[in-house]
């Protein structure tokens, strides 16, 4: 065996929980004497142990039990995602009761009687490893049970151990009460580097080891890699010994030690969960601040210039007439030109030369014009642009098909590109009258 090869009495390094060669560190010894003064002293029936997985939380525990206290009466239970009936099923044997009751009634009044039967100073103690699985009915039953014993002057400490999501879980408020049951909340915390070299260490040496069977340098790369977690010094530690062992080497390398670490990664850095991306579900401009103050300004500009319009055009139009009635005739006043139809695009702006007859033809033509148009414009339907909203939709909803379409889009000339609607923007519905009437509008 590869032990042999290093001069070793067994394997060092043992992934089980055992507590024939028990390393204390600093929050070990706390937790441990916090573990065993809850079982034997404390009297409000809850005692809460958390800590990350491969810490050494069963280590201890294995420990309480080979210390064999004798005024203790321990059950553990290692598969919290029984039933607590069957959790009952389980203790009651640990605790030397026999019984064939099937019912959950029967199985507490056999505990309770169990119990009750203990010498006077003796105490009975449930721990339940991994308590972060049990449910939240399986928690509020041992509340009661808890509760029940203990008024009747009974002394029975359940302790609860698991990861640290335990305190996470009984954050919630349905589990209220039991969090005010518990009198103790120990956490073990990780192995610091001076910690976890002396746990390497204190493992050879267990099997009649040196610590020269590792190089220092490959020693800082284990102990790194594993975070001070004992479990993963395990696992690194023992195959490092192996492929030490398989090259024939005398001693454990850096290079044999970043190759373990390469390829236990998956072990000792955990895959993180990432988040699942957000796709929308149509997917709309971003609204930037300045672009939608513009825009919000304009929109405010355009309504005030419509609005003024419709008060001010009746005026114009008084104003034209009087301006007509007051200049006299010219013979060689030029002509305005015919009115020509309206184009969807904007013609280029000429110069017009100036003339004698040029103020005439100005205000004949602008009362041509004023005359032509109707006094007010068409009434348009204001419409609230809101998510999801495109041209094609609204024209189907409020214009009874699609294919009026182009006819919402010019009514909304505004809009500088009709694939883009913005939340909030307002659009008008294109009036009941002609197509004609409602571009001299525009």
């Amino acid at each position: 065996m590869y032990y042999q090869h290093f001069g070793l009495d067994g394997p060092p390094f043992r992934f089980s929980s055992s507590a024939a060669a028990l390393y204390l560190s600093a929050t070990h010894r706390e937790c441990l004497a916090a573990l065993e003064w809850g079982l034997l002293h404390d009297q409000c029936g809850f005692m809460l142990l958390t800590g990350e997985t491969g810490t050494g939380k069963t280590t201890l525990l294995n420990a309480v039990f080979a210390r064999r206290i004798p005024n203790l009466h321990l059950a553990c239970v290692t598969n919290p995602r029984l039933s607590f009936e069957e959790i009952l099923r389980v203790v009651l044997p640990q605790l030397g009761v026999t019984t064939n009751e099937r019912g959950k009634l029967e199985l507490i009044q056999a505990l309770e009687r169990a119990v009750a039967n203990q010498p006077e100073g003796h105490r009975t103690a449930i721990v339940i490893d991994e308590a972060q699985v049990l449910s939240d009915e399986s928690l509020e039953d041992f509340r009661l049970l808890a509760n029940r014993i203990g008024s009747q002057d009974r002394d029975l400490q359940i302790v609860l151990m698991g990861h640290p999501e335990m305190i996470e879980r009984l954050s919630a408020h349905n589990l209220r009460q039991l969090r005010e049951r518990i009198s103790t909340n120990v956490s073990l915390l990780p192995l610091s580097r001076t910690e976890s070299i002396a746990y390497v260490y204190y493992r050879l040496e267990s099997q009649n080891g040196t610590p020269r069977i590792f190089d220092a340098d490959a020693l800082r790369l284990l102990v790194d890699a594993a975070a001070g977690i004992p479990r993963r010094l395990n696992v690194l530690c023992h195959n490092s010994l192996v492929l030490a062992y398989s090259k024939s080497a005398g001693t454990v390398t850096r290079s044999i030690a970043r190759e373990v670490i390469e390829d236990n990664a998956s072990i000792i850095r955990p895959c993180v969960r990432q988040k699942r991306p957000i796709v929308p579900r149509r997917a709309e401009p971003a609204i930037r601040p300045p672009t939608t103050l513009i825009r919000a300004a304009g929109l405010c500009a355009a309504v005030a210039v419509v609005g003024m319009g419709a008060v001010l055009l009746p005026a114009a139009h008084d104003w034209a007439g009087r301006f007509n009635h007051s200049i006299p005739p010219v013979a060689d006043a030029a002509s305005p030109a015919p009115p020509q139809a309206p184009s969807e695009h904007v013609a280029e702006d000429k110069p017009v030369a100036a003339s004698p007859g040029y103020a005439t033809s100005i205000a004949n033509t602008s009362a041509a014009t004023m005359q032509s148009q109707p006094e007010t414009a068409p009434h348009q339907t204001p419409i609230h642009i809101q998510a999801g909203d495109t041209f094609h939709d609204l024209a189907a909803k409020y214009l009874g098909s699609k294919d009026r379409t182009p006819d919402l889009i010019k009514a909304n000339p505004q809009i500088p590109d009709p694939n883009v609607l913005y939340i909030g923007e307002t659009v008008y519905l294109p009036s009941t009258r002609s197509n004609d009437q409602a571009r001299a509008v525009r």
